[in-house]
């Protein structure tokens, strides 16, 4: 379970009551008026310390708090703000010193968010706002410190905090996300035949299958579930249906490709393409699908409208995470040249869950069968598709 802990408070209880951990504006009428714009960021290393200097376009009132787990983050929370470099959407950024990366993104309507990703404990031994020729900062820096202080430590207040925000909610079991993992056929359907007799692709998808899903299980947020753990036939319905009672957040099909010559090689992801949007909506009508609450008015078309829009945020999402699959598996092995593509295969059918089918390579090429059968490959690979998973919610917690 991730717990929060207010740095700037003694206790989660106080923290509504302590005026700790926020910068007063130097002038309130001024930024009321004016829209905060962020430019960029700058990190230090000197005398065991790491500076980090947030460009902004005025003062701004924010909280700092840490997260332990999964892993040490500071993560600082603000009014809405422009990035004003990168992408608006939010981003990151490579660290230094104590700070492995920064993410950065836009929270709500309201708000703002930084996280800075720690590469140790590290506690805030000071927070200012300077000018500079080049602009006005927010200048943070970080120390050194162990676990208990990090999850403690009251950093200096700075003077006349007026605005109090609430503490970020950590995650209860109840709210873990749910991430279903499938290994493609198994049972009397072995799937593609490899490039040597004998090799199944039910065998290599079932051996990643049960990789990821100890890999992922490491991290407290997931509650990771096999459609087969076994050598065990499933229908492709019942996959997507598990996905959908389970109301999970994810969903990725893990395959071997096959092509006849024998030549190609590489991974490819799929995600839902045009065609497969309309099988998807006719999968709503057939196997009790809720997208949306009934309609009070008996409006037909605001239905429809409101089932299209569900499924067009489900399939932007699997585009988001299948691109992330990309980034982080290109190191592991070779990809297609066209390694994401659409199609309208049944387990991507899912109108509510993000959902991608990985092909993890050809079982029909030698060096490719020989990676998948390969168990520092399949590890590599794995890892990569396990911190694609663990990017693609990071990012939506980062959003929260």
């Amino acid at each position: 379970m991730t717990k929060a802990v207010g740095i700037l408070s003694s206790s989660p209880e106080s923290l509504a009551a302590q005026s700790a951990g926020y910068a007063q504006a130097a002038d309130a009428v001024a930024a009321q008026n004016q829209s905060l714009k962020i430019y960029g960021f700058r990190l230090e290393e000197k005398d065991n310390s790491t500076f980090i200097s947030i460009k902004t376009s005025r003062d701004f009132n924010y909280k700092i708090f840490s997260l332990t787990q999964p892993s040490n983050r500071l993560v600082i929370d603000f009014e809405r703000a422009e990035w004003k470099f990168g992408s608006p959407n939010g981003g990151l950024i490579a660290g230094k010193g104590l700070i492995k990366q920064i993410r950065y993104a836009p929270k709500s309507e309201q708000q703002a968010r930084i996280v800075l990703d720690l590469q140790k404990p590290a506690k805030v031994a000071s927070q200012q706002f300077n000018n500079e020729i080049s602009g006005r900062f927010l200048i943070i820096r970080l120390d050194n410190t162990d676990a208990k202080t990090f999850a403690s430590q009251q950093p200096k207040q700075l003077p006349k905090s007026t605005q109090i925000m609430a503490p970020v909610s950590p995650k209860t079991g109840k709210g873990k996300y749910t991430i279903v993992i499938d290994a493609g056929h198994g049972g009397h359907d072995p799937g593609a035949l490899g490039f040597t007799n004998g090799v199944f692709e039910k065998n290599v998808t079932l051996s990643s299958a049960l990789l990821l899903r100890d890999i992922l299980r490491r991290d407290p947020r997931f509650n990771v579930i096999m459609t087969r753990s076994s050598d065990v036939f499933l229908p492709l319905e019942k996959r997507i249906i598990i996905a959908r009672d389970l109301r999970a957040d994810l969903f990725i099909s893990l395959h071997a490709d096959s092509a006849g010559g024998g030549k190609a090689q590489g991974a490819t992801v799929y995600t839902l393409s045009e065609e497969g949007g309309d099988r998807s909506r006719r999968l709503l009508n057939r196997d009790n699908w809720t997208v949306v609450p009934p309609n009070r008015t008996n409006d037909n078309t605001v239905t429809e409208i409101l089932r299209d829009l569900t499924q067009r945020d489900t399939k932007n999402q699997s585009a988001v995470f299948a691109e992330n699959i990309l980034l982080n598996i290109k190191d592991a092995g070779p990809l297609t040249s066209s390694s994401h593509r659409r199609a309208g295969f049944f387990v991507l059918l899912s109108p509510t869950v993000p959902a991608v089918l990985l092909e993890m390579g050809f079982i029909t090429d030698a060096d490719d069968e020989a990676r998948l059968t390969n168990p520092d490959f399949r590890n590599r690979q794995m890892s990569g598709v396990a911190k694609a998973i663990k990017d693609y919610f990071d990012n939506k917690d980062l959003k929260k």
